[in-house]
Parts: structure tokens; C-alpha cells; sequence
């Protein structure tokens, strides 16, 4: 058994480089009293470094803890990009304590979509066999959803990662953020993980998850 810090989570995906959503989301920050914001990917528009660190430092503007990932749609180099900010953490293949609870990312995507960062579903495994989590009830921070399931299917087909499912029914994080699919925002099970694609905050939307005795989700909008 672990022992469960109360929480306040806002989080994000997809922003895809609108920083009138970045300036939203700071305020969303305040306003709900967030302790992290969690961005998970897709920052950019096929930008450059300098366009994540804009979206960044303007998400930071909140004064919360900025943890996120790079997408697909972000320069490769954002991988081992180290932010100057000390408000900001890269956690792509990073374990992070933070109030207690351990996070452990994930960048990228899987496929062949001409975006800048994607894998193939062995890259993806190999890199995930490194990323042990050191204690129960961790948190799993993904661009990618799970394969095959409600938050990866974009109406058309499913586009997550079979590894990182894998990895998620072996390890059982207690909760899972991710994004990459816009079509498929909300909240599912697997097993005993609770996993959130809040949808694209480009297009106004996220999510505020309080976690504690109990784990809520709420899917809301940052207006």
C-alpha cells in the first residue's frame, strides 16, 4: 500500500503552438488552484525549440510546477532539451518525485506519419524497459495512449502504442495522462489504472484531476 498526498492536477495536450491556449491554460492554473500542470505533448506545430520554450514559459507564467513530454509534432531535439527554468521539467524517459508521488514520461509517437518524433513499437518497448517505476501507484505521463482502446481511436482508427499498453497493464501506474489522439477525449480503465486523454487545448479543452483517498476527474474547458 502507498500512501496517497492530496493533489491538484491541470492537464493538457495537443496546444500545437497557440499560445492564446498557453495563456489560457496559466490561467486556468490559478484559477482552480492547480499544484502541476502536466502537458503532455504536441507543443508545437512542427516548431522549433524556441516554440516550445515560449508555450512553456508562458504556461509557467502561472507560478505551478510545468511538467510535459514532447509530441510527435515537436522537434526531435525537444527529447534532451533541458529548460533553464527550474519551474519547468523535460520527463521524457525521467522518474520525477514530486509531492510524494513519483512520474515517470514518455515522448513521442508510434507510426509512420511524417511528424518529426515518432518510433517504432520496439523502440518504444526498449526505451520503456528502462523506465522501472521505483515505487507502486506511479503516475505515467504519455504523448502516446494505449493501443486499442476509447482515448486512442481518432473515429477512424486507433493510432496508440501496443508497448505502451504493455507497459501500463504490467506496471499498473495508478494514473495515466496522455493526448495525441484529439477525437479521443475521456476517462477509462485498464485494469486498475485510470487513464485521461483530455483532448487538444488548442481547441480549448483539458482536464482537472484531484488525486488523494480518491482520484476525480473532471473534463472541463480552460475558459
Amino acid at each position: 500500500m502507498f500512501m496517497l498526498i492530496e493533489m491538484r492536477i491541470l492537464h493538457v495536450s495537443d496546444v500545437h503552438g497557440n499560445m492564446g491556449a498557453a495563456e489560457k491554460i496559466a490561467g486556468k492554473a490559478v484559477e482552480i488552484g492547480a499544484d502541476l500542470v502536466v502537458v503532455t505533448g504536441d507543443l508545437t506545430h512542427f516548431g522549433e525549440i524556441e516554440d516550445a520554450e515560449m508555450i512553456l514559459e508562458k504556461i509557467s507564467e502561472s507560478g505551478r510546477q510545468v511538467f510535459f513530454v514532447p509530441g510527435n509534432c515537436d522537434p526531435r531535439a525537444l527529447l534532451n532539451w533541458n529548460p533553464s527554468n527550474a519551474s519547468v521539467v523535460n520527463l521524457h524517459l525521467r522518474s520525477v518525485e514530486f509531492m510524494g508521488w513519483e512520474f515517470i514520461g514518455l515522448g513521442g509517437a508510434v507510426g509512420k506519419y511524417g511528424t518529426l518524433i515518432e518510433f517504432t513499437e520496439d523502440e518504444v518497448e526498449s526505451m520503456l524497459s528502462k523506465a522501472t517505476p521505483r515505487k507502486p501507484g506511479f503516475i505515467f505521463i504519455s504523448h502516446s495512449p494505449p493501443h486499442g482502446v476509447e482515448v486512442d481511436y481518432t473515429g477512424v482508427k486507433h493510432i496508440g502504442s501496443i508497448a505502451v499498453k504493455k507497459y501500463v497493464e504490467n506496471y499498473k501506474p495508478h494514473l495515466m495522462l496522455c493526448g495525441h489522439a484529439h477525437e479521443g477525449r475521456g476517462v477509462i480503465k485498464i485494469g486498475e489504472t485510470t487513464v485521461v486523454n483530455s483532448g487538444p487545448a488548442k481547441n480549448g479543452l483539458c482536464s482537472i484531476i484531484d488525486l488523494g483517498g480518491d482520484l476525480e476527474v473532471q473534463l472541463t474547458t480552460l475558459y
